[in-house]
C-alpha cells in the first residue's frame, strides 16, 4: 500500500471509531460480553493508547538511525485495569489529536521504507508500521461492532 493511501485512510479512522462507539447502546460499553475478553470500552480506549504509543515510535522513526522497539502488552507493560479505567471521551478527544500528529509526521517523513528493530516482526519499517496500525484500528473497531450488536457472541 503506497504512502498516501495509508495516510488517507488513517486520517479518516477517528471519525469512524467516532460514529462507532455512538452506536454501541450505553448499558453494553463496558459491559464483558465474552468473559476475560475487553468491552468496547475497552477496545476504543486501546486504540487511543496505542497511538500513542507509535507517535513515539514515529518520532524515533525520524530521529534515530536504526531505532530498536520494545513490544506493548496491555496489563504487562501497563496496568491490567488501565483501559476501563479511561474516561472513553477524552480518549477519542486524544485519538482524533495523536492520529493528525502521526499522519502529518508520516507524510513528512523523508525515508518510508526506513527499517527498525521490533523483536515481534521480522521485519518492521516505518511503512511496514503505518500499515499494522491501521489494520490494527480496523481488527479492534470488528471487535466494537461484534460486541455492541451482535446478539449471540462466539466464545473467544
Amino acid at each position: 500500500m503506497d504512502r498516501q493511501t495509508t495516510a488517507d485512510l488513517l486520517e479518516k479512522t477517528p471519525a469512524i471509531l467516532r460514529g462507532l462507539m455512538a452506536e454501541v447502546p450505553e448499558k453494553l460499553l463496558k459491559e464483558h460480553r465474552i468473559p476475560g475478553k475487553w468491552s468496547a470500552h475497552e477496545h476504543a480506549c486501546h486504540i487511543s493508547r496505542v497511538q500513542m504509543i507509535q507517535i513515539g515510535r514515529l518520532k524515533r522513526f525520524l530521529t534515530e538511525e536504526r531505532p530498536v522497539f520494545a513490544p506493548y502488552v496491555p496489563g504487562t507493560t501497563s496496568p491490567a485495569d488501565e483501559l476501563i479505567k479511561m474516561d472513553l471521551r477524552v480518549a477519542l478527544d486524544d485519538f482524533e489529536a495523536s492520529r493528525a500528529e502521526f499522519v502529518a509526521g508520516m507524510r513528512g517523513a523523508k525515508d518510508w521504507e526506513k527499517t527498525g528493530e521490533h523483536p515481534e516482526y521480522t521485519r518492521f519499517s516505518l511503512a511496514f508500521m503505518a500499515r499494522h496500525v491501521l489494520f490494527h484500528d480496523y481488527v479492534h473497531m470488528y471487535r466494537i461492532e461484534e460486541l455492541g450488536f451482535t446478539r449471540i457472541l462466539p466464545h473467544k
